[in-house]
């Protein structure tokens, strides 16, 4: 997660690592669409809740899912500080949060360490997340906290180590190659490649689950397989 557009107009929520933390006007949307699909998950988890307890269950988790996405950003900024290039700023926009940096003429050693805080922020959140899952009470609210943490880190864990040129594990991979001796511009037309190809690999599952009636996870393969091609045709950025 590296350089974005041009900033329009913006507000600082707060500065963390010395970092300022940016929120562009279409943040706020983002946060009252995830906490409807949080209220939708409480529902639908248990049907018989009343609407009033499926809206409060979605305030309550939704510090926790914003936790993982934002705090791994956060986490970029003790990455880069340690790798000696430190971040310039953090975007928070209808998107994923961009991670901003004014000087990307490093080496890729400080590239790859940049990348790496995020993931691991997100390992540690699956790891404690999922210690709490295991003491929390089986069908409590405790448990679905618990589950919303562990699901928030995991999919974003996940996510974010993919070989797409707009997330860290495309920046790991370009990087990677870079210091084997790749030309930066041909490694750029690799990672593309491969980001392709997992998009028509996902979409693809996604599709054929959905002719199976696994319509919920062949949803969300062809969702993940459409962004994933998107970013490799550089329609996505």
């Amino acid at each position: 997660m590296s350089n974005h557009p041009s900033l329009t107009a913006q507000h600082t929520l707060f500065r963390f690592n010395r970092v300022p933390v940016i929120a562009q006007p279409s943040f706020w949307p983002l946060l009252l669409a995830v906490w409807g699909i949080l209220s939708w998950i409480a529902g639908a988890r248990r049907p018989r809740r009343p609407w009033p307890q499926r809206l409060l269950v979605g305030v309550l988790a939704l510090p926790l899912a914003l936790s993982a996405e934002i705090g791994h950003a956060l986490a970029h900024t003790i990455s880069a500080r340690y790798a000696g290039a430190p971040m310039n700023r953090i975007l928070l926009s209808s998107g994923m949060p961009r991670t901003l940096y004014t000087d990307n003429a490093v080496s890729p050693t400080a590239h790859r360490l940049r990348a790496m805080g995020g993931p691991i922020y997100n390992a540690l959140g699956v790891a404690l997340s999922f210690v709490w899952r295991r003491r929390a009470t089986p069908r409590s609210l405790n448990r679905e906290l618990a589950d919303v943490a562990c699901a928030s880190h995991g999919l974003l864990l996940i996510a974010s180590l993919a070989p797409v040129p707009i997330v860290d594990g495309g920046v790991l991979l370009k990087w990677t190659l870079v210091a084997r001796g790749e030309p930066s511009a041909a490694a750029d037309q690799a990672v593309h490649r491969v980001s392709q190809t997992l998009g028509i690999v996902l979409a693809s599952t996604g599709a054929a689950l959905i002719l199976w009636r696994r319509k919920f996870i062949g949803g969300l393969l062809c969702a993940a397989g459409t962004a994933a091609l998107a970013a490799g045709l550089d329609l996505l950025r």
